[in-house]
């Protein structure tokens, strides 16, 4: 009996033997395969750390707020910008009198984006500005300057986006970073003509079909008069101050807003873009105020040679009823202008770009010449200032250390018909990432 159950143990202890075995052998090149994926994944963070492709332009936005479109789905993208300006004004007007202006230095706005690539399609991106270095009501403001989703089920040729979109107008609105314009400040006739940063709420289409390019949304509308926290159009600001910024926008009038460009080789683009839409938005003793707004723009890169140009129009109906509700005494030149418009044509050449350049540097002078008048036209009741038909130059020089981070200085020479015109010299920095 004994000696039965020693064989029967022994046999036992020698078929388990091999499975153990194998069982641990498995386990070991388990244990291999997840220590091998491992290191390949620290392996591929330490790669993607060093070696960050460069920020491009793609779907109509700047560089930095294009960062997410490169992810990986399920991925956070995290960028930004910022800019700091120095504003040194000369002492007197262009008539001699003091110009009463004092030296200012601003950290003008520090930019977040967010955005989160859900899958291979939709895509969200938000961009979240700090301006002036505050939240004090009258240095500064936290904004939301972007907030949109992207739908791309047929890819690039057919996409839908809805949010807080910016508005698709002329070279600066949409790609605003300070690494992609020459000069400290915008240029003029893309802040108070266009009224950048312009954005809405609002939804549309936009794609990509070989060198056509286009934007097309339904968005909340302008606002003519002084309601809630905007103030209305204005005859030295024109459509500036009648943003609602995206911020509870009335919607009793939307509007439309279009844009088309075609680049038919690297480095050449040219478009344009219309706004039509209403401004009264069922304001109390404000009849229809229709708004139209046109722009025409070109940009040519070739071999650190760069040109823009730009020319718009701006035609507002019914601006004597406008005028009354904003208290515009007839016979005066405060009329909101009834016909607007402004262009302007820039220069410059990067005079490093002949030579080899392994770190990407660039030294760029630049010259722009600017043409506007925001109360071209007024009704026959009221008067014009000639103070807001303006000219303006600006020479100017931006280095570049690294593509992302750029120091700026210029001098404008800002002149009026009214002879009001103060000149200054700016010097600013900043960056994107």
């Amino acid at each position: 009996m004994n000696a039965r159950l020693i064989l029967t143990a022994c046999l036992f202890c020698a078929a388990a033997a091999p499975l153990a075995a194998q069982s641990t052998d498995v386990k070991v090149a388990d244990l291999e395969r997840k220590i091998e994926a491992l290191a390949g994944e620290v392996e591929r963070l330490k790669l993607g750390e060093a070696a960050e492709p460069e920020l491009v332009s793609v779907l109509g936005l700047g560089p930095a707020a294009s960062k997410v479109y490169g992810k990986a789905p399920k991925r956070v993208s995290i960028g930004g910008y910022g800019e700091m300006a120095y504003e040194n004004f000369q002492p007197k007007k262009q008539n001699g009198t003091g110009a009463g202006k004092r030296d200012v230095v601003d950290m003008v706005r520090a930019i977040l984006y967010v955005g989160y690539k859900f899958n291979d399609w939709i895509t969200f991106n938000s961009e979240i500005e700090f301006e002036h270095g505050s939240t004090g009501k009258t240095r500064g403001e936290v904004s939301v300057e972007m907030a949109a989703i992207d739908f791309k089920p047929f890819g690039d040729p057919l996409a839908f986006r809805a949010g807080v979109l910016l508005m698709p107008v002329g070279l600066v609105n949409e790609i605003h970073e300070p690494t992609t314009y020459n000069g400290v400040k915008r240029p003029s006739v893309e802040t108070n003509l266009i009224p950048s940063t312009w954005r809405e709420n609002g939804a549309g289409l936009f794609g990509e079909w070989g060198p056509l390019s286009y934007r097309s949304y339904v968005v909340s509308g302008l606002q003519a008069g002084t309601d809630t926290g905007v103030t209305g159009f204005s005859a030295a600001s024109g459509l500036r101050n009648g943003r609602s910024s995206a911020a509870k926008s009335y919607l009793e009038d939307p509007a439309w807003v279009s844009r088309l460009d075609v680049s038919p080789v690297e480095g050449v683009m040219v478009g344009g873009s219309l706004y039509v839409g209403e401004a009264d938005q069922s304001q109390v003793r404000l009849p229809s105020v229709p708004v139209t707004l046109w722009e025409t723009h070109a940009k040519l890169a070739w071999r650190g040679a760069e040109l823009r140009g730009l020319y718009s129009e701006v035609k507002i109906g019914n601006v004597d009823s406008l005028n009354a509700v904003q208290g515009n005494a007839v016979g005066g030149t405060g009329s909101v202008g009834s016909k607007m418009f402004g262009g302007y044509l820039e220069a410059a050449y990067d005079v490093l770009a002949p030579f080899a350049n392994p770190k990407g540097q660039s030294l760029t002078p630049f010259a722009r010449y600017e043409r506007y008048d925001t109360q071209a036209g007024v009704p026959h009741a009221w008067r014009k200032n000639p103070s807001n038909s303006r000219t303006e130059y600006t020479l100017g020089v931006g280095y570049k250390p690294v593509s992302q981070v750029v120091m700026k200085f210029d001098h404008q020479f800002l002149k009026d018909q009214g002879l009001t015109g103060v000149g200054q010299t700016n010097l600013g920095m900043g960056y994107i990432f």
